[in-house]
């Protein structure tokens, strides 16, 4: 019997099992991999702490996103590329709109980022427990960010932004969104489910209102288009140009880890008309979607 066949609690078992499985498994060839190199299986105790950062990175990325995803996909319908709709291309238009989005809604997410900052508790065990999981990301974060030349910018752009949002949305919009959508018999119910999972399982509290508005961006990208690839081009150049604007501003003597995006010169009228832009280009994406649900009626 096929996965799919099964009740749909059972699949999200199955998915978490495989998760769990390829996390562990994976980073644990990561920790061996630094051993073997660093003579030491913790990555703050390398010699190059920013490489073995990279490495461990990249075997838990697809430990725990990519393989879980084909693997599910997999034991839906013997395919692999079929129940994730990785077989289908969106359309070119939908894409161009979308690398323009990628653009604007960078000024919309960091606005975003400081309303979530401003809402949260600042003192009490929750307050603390919530703030050391954040200055933990944080402090790898400024690790891997600190070298200046070339290679690491590139570096950081594939492990951090390419490997990041390809694996991520196999798992999350590829595996769990349809789940969720069938579960619920709802597909809007479904984004924001899996939006609402996405945000949380990155236990990063200071940033889950932006990253969960990404991640409800990301699922109506994938309903809208029917394909996978489309979220991936969306999540990739976010994060590649999140990676850049650090390193551009880093790069003219800009503290960015004390930097607000109020403190730069324009910041509303910037964040204004892009919030129009956006807002203008997903209507375009949701009016294609529309009318291309009207021809196969």
């Amino acid at each position: 019997m096929k996965l799919q066949e099964k009740p749909c609690w059972i699949q999200l078992v199955v998915l978490a099992l495989f998760m769990v499985g390829g996390m562990l498994l994976f980073s644990s060839f990561g920790s061996l991999i630094v051993l073997l190199i660093y003579h030491t299986p913790s990555i703050f105790e390398a010699s190059d702490p920013v490489t073995a950062i990279r490495i461990s990175q990249t075997f838990t990325t697809i430990g725990a996103f990519l393989l879980p995803a084909l693997l599910f996909a997999y034991c839906q319908n013997r395919q692999c590329f079929q129940y994730n709709a990785a077989n289908r291309k969106p359309e070119f238009s939908m894409t161009i709109i979308v690398l323009i989005l990628s653009i604007t809604l960078l000024p919309v997410v960091s606005m975003l980022s400081l309303f979530n900052m401003q809402i949260m508790p600042q003192e009490g065990a929750v307050a603390e427990f919530m703030r050391n999981l954040e200055d933990a990301a944080n402090h790898i974060l400024e690790m891997v960010t600190s070298r200046r030349s070339t290679w690491d910018l590139v570096a950081n752009i594939l492990v951090f932004a390419l490997l990041a949002g390809l694996c991520e949305e196999f798992l999350f919009q590829g595996a769990l969104q349809p789940l969720m959508t069938k579960w619920t018999r709802n597909p809007h119910v479904g984004i924001l489910l899996t939006a609402l999972i996405f945000s949380t399982l990155h236990f990063q509290f200071y940033g889950f209102i932006p990253r969960f508005a990404l991640g409800v961006y990301l699922g109506y990208l994938f309903y809208w288009s029917r394909s996978l690839w489309l979220p991936v081009v969306a999540h990739v150049m976010h994060n590649a140009l999140s990676i850049l604007t650090d390193y551009t501003l880093q790069g003219r003597g800009i503290d960015t880890d004390n930097l607000q995006f109020t403190d730069l010169h324009g910041a509303i009228p910037i964040v204004i008309s892009c919030t129009l832009v956006s807002a203008m280009g997903i209507v375009f994406l949701w009016r294609t979607f529309r009318d291309n649900e009207a021809i196969k009626r």
